[in-house]
């Protein structure tokens, strides 16, 4: 009988941090246990033993001297033309971005070739840390001719680039040509995206075009494995994958 009561006690706690868990959202973190047990009228040890069960599930993780978090389910990504900020809305995730470098370079014979401009034509390197709800998700680089967004500015970084684009500099990519690989991070990678040189990665590099089918973007990404994953849906027939997943 007293088996019996103690169980019901531990699902009714895991359903309730179930619900604690869906109202918090990825990356934040729970109440102490001493808060929620007293909140919840249970021992401490019985609370901690529900908590103990979500871990191991994989929906809770508990950092020393932090406190106990919300796990981040990988973000699933369908690839097309959305933007790592409507990925992130779309599950509930407050996206933003740390502009690492924003400034104007020369391109040499292989930037120019690849964006299809006369060698030293001018062309912003941007280089962006993009995150959700603060916690480190990817680093995006991206070339993009001077002229075809002359008036660009550091602002223009703080959300989605491709929105930017659109809608203060006329500027719309429709297609784009993707790549993805995956890779170790190179250390300086690693310390910015907080994760160990031996975590795995997902480079996606793209090609951004108009309407016309000029070349208007080239961009890298290089996502955390453990909180990114894309998934394709390819049409009968088609040999490459188009569509992009950064910006």
């Amino acid at each position: 009988m007293f088996s019996t009561s103690k169980t019901r006690t531990r699902d009714l706690l895991r359903g309730r941090l179930r619900d604690l868990i869906a109202e918090l959202g990825p990356g934040r973190r729970l109440p102490g246990e001493r808060e929620l047990s007293v909140d919840w009228g249970v021992a401490r040890m019985t609370l901690r033993a529900a908590v103990d069960e979500l871990v191991g599930e994989g929906l809770l993780e508990r950092r020393r001297g932090s406190g106990t978090y919300v796990v981040f389910s990988p973000v699933l990504h369908v690839i097309g033309l959305t933007s790592f900020t409507h990925d992130m809305r779309a599950r509930g995730i407050e996206p933003s971005s740390r502009v690492l470098e924003f400034r104007t370079i020369t391109a040499d014979d292989a930037l120019a070739s690849q964006l299809r401009v006369p060698v030293g034509s001018p062309v912003f390197r941007l280089l962006r840390l993009r995150l959700g709800n603060s916690e480190a998700m990817a680093i995006e680089s991206v070339h993009l001719p001077v002229a075809y967004a002359p008036h660009l500015t550091r602002s223009d970084l703080d959300g989605s680039l491709y929105e930017a684009l659109a809608s203060r500099h006329d500027l719309v990519a429709s297609a784009a040509s993707m790549r993805i690989e995956p890779v170790l991070p190179a250390p300086a990678s690693a310390e910015l995206l907080g994760i160990g040189p031996d975590q795995a990665c997902l480079r996606v590099s793209m090609i951004d075009r108009d309407l016309s089918g000029r070349i208007v973007m080239l961009a890298t990404c290089v996502y955390r494995g453990d909180k990114y994953q894309l998934r394709a849906e390819v049409g009968g027939g088609a040999g490459v994958v188009e569509g992009g997943a950064g910006s």
